[in-house]
């Protein structure tokens, strides 16, 4: 079998912020699953706090696009951070509806550019769950956004051949998976880990080439 590389993109989820260290969130256990030699690579490039505008302008800088196509496997974390600006803005519903048009509009470039450098890529997006607040402030509102949300995620992963991974039942009314107000703690990242790697979408083509100066 042929050596995999990892591309993770993503905000603080991908980068594991809540976890109980580097080798134990969602990311390196999916890695440990997918890895099948010692030639295999994982690079994560999560950013706390990163927002879909922020991840859109990283997967356009020239280092990135050079690299996505020598890439096997790609996961994508991203919205979450744009959402919690809302909520910290006012969350106005005005608000609220132009941040999921902008959403939107950011993760379908992302997921485009995505597969014009990389059309054969297996590529897994983690949609939305609800974090603790909206269980106090909106319960109803959130969850219809949330739902939403992640079916315009499944829509967009239809359409560029990727894998959509929808955590929202998972983590529903279970407080005890979250180490503060929005992040997993480890055995939220468990569950992550597990959903990424039941999950169905198709295997990759033939992308796997050796980048022997990346790190794992």
């Amino acid at each position: 079998m042929d050596p995999i590389t990892y591309l993770a993109l993503g905000d603080s989820l991908t980068e594991g912020v809540g976890a109980d260290g580097p080798d134990s969130h969602f990311v390196a256990q999916h890695f440990q699953g997918l890895k099948c030699s010692r030639g295999c690579r994982l690079i994560n490039l999560g950013v706390s706090g990163l927002t879909s505008d922020e991840l859109y302008q990283l997967v356009v800088t020239p280092a990135i696009r050079k690299l996505i196509p020598r890439v096997s496997h790609i996961t994508i974390t991203t919205g979450g951070c744009d959402f919690i600006d809302w909520f910290e803005s006012g969350a106005s519903i005005s608000g609220l509806m132009t941040t999921m048009k902008k959403v939107r509009r950011q993760i379908n470039q992302i997921f485009q550019s995505v597969r014009e450098l990389n059309p054969v890529a297996k590529v897994q997006v983690l949609g939305l769950y609800l974090p603790l607040p909206a269980y106090e402030l909106g319960f109803s509102l959130a969850c219809r956004t949330v739902k939403k949300m992640n079916k315009g995620y499944e829509q967009l992963c239809s359409k560029y051949g990727m894998e959509m991974i929808d955590p929202f039942s998972a983590f529903l009314h279970r407080q005890e998976f979250f180490a503060d107000e929005v992040h997993p703690n480890q055995q939220g990242y468990d569950v992550l880990a597990r959903l990424f790697h039941d999950g169905t979408g198709p295997a990759p083509g033939n992308a796997g080439d050796q980048v022997p100066f990346l790190v794992t």
